[in-house]
């Protein structure tokens, strides 16, 4: 169930922190302005934050914890094609352009968010040269990262696809293990194959592969890669 917290007592730093790492060209005055007018809100495991009604409604900006991007089948199955991190905006263009999105964010662990209300964003960017340039510096970088991906995804066979997916999964989500880095993210084969469009079986094929080959270990939702190099050579090759 999700919960609302007073910006004023709680974490009210860390979250100035933030903003200024988002919205790197604004003034510390605007930022207090929007933080006066903001709020947070807690989410628990598989609690809904994002859907075609509310996409919006109000600018969020991640704090902590995962969040997993994804729709549900007719079956009822939750098929994610993204996990995202990053302390940053989540909804911009859909708060921009009030176009609803098609697919859904959900907690993936217990997450926090900044919602800033859409006519006191609106109302900012209105007067502000600065917070203009920044939204325009976001955009950019991500339609930037957008067409990089969508050229890997072209010529990039199934074997490099997943040598990508995990190792920027160790990037993102990895920590020191003894046997090479863990990925913290519990994910399953299944859940790889969604991120893949590609079939449990396929995958599963690719990472007894990969396992042989002593690149990675995978048990369950256990995963760590022991031969990052391999990894990286793979995805150069294209």
């Amino acid at each position: 169930m999700a919960a609302h917290a007073d910006l004023s007592t709680f974490y009210k730093r860390e979250v100035y922190e933030v903003l200024k790492r988002v919205f790197k060209n604004i003034s510390d005055y605007k930022i207090q302005s929007i933080l006066e007018n903001s709020n947070i809100k807690k989410y628990q495991k598989n609690d809904l934050i994002l859907s075609q009604e509310n996409s919006s409604d109000a600018l969020y900006i991640l704090l902590d914890g995962i969040i997993q991007i994804g729709y549900l089948s007719p079956s009822g199955r939750f098929h994610a094609f993204s996990y995202y991190s990053e302390k940053h905006l989540i909804n911009l263009l859909p708060c921009l352009n009030s176009q609803a999105i098609d697919y859904d964010y959900y907690a993936f662990n217990q997450v926090r968010i900044l919602q800033i209300p859409k006519a006191v964003f609106i109302e900012e960017i209105s007067h502000s040269n600065a917070l203009k340039q920044d939204v325009l510096d976001i955009l950019s970088l991500r339609m930037h990262y957008l067409i990089q991906q969508v050229k890997f995804l072209q010529v990039a066979n199934l074997h490099q696809k997943v040598c990508k997916i995990l190792l920027d999964l160790s990037m993102q989500y990895g920590e020191a293990h003894a046997l090479g880095t863990e990925i913290r993210l519990k994910i399953s084969q299944h859940d790889l194959a969604d991120l893949l469009s590609s079939s449990r079986q396929t995958i599963n094929k690719e990472i007894k592969i990969l396992a042989q080959q002593g690149v990675v270990f995978w048990q369950y939702e256990n995963i760590i890669i022991k031969n990052k190099d391999y990894l990286s050579k793979q995805i150069l090759l294209i």
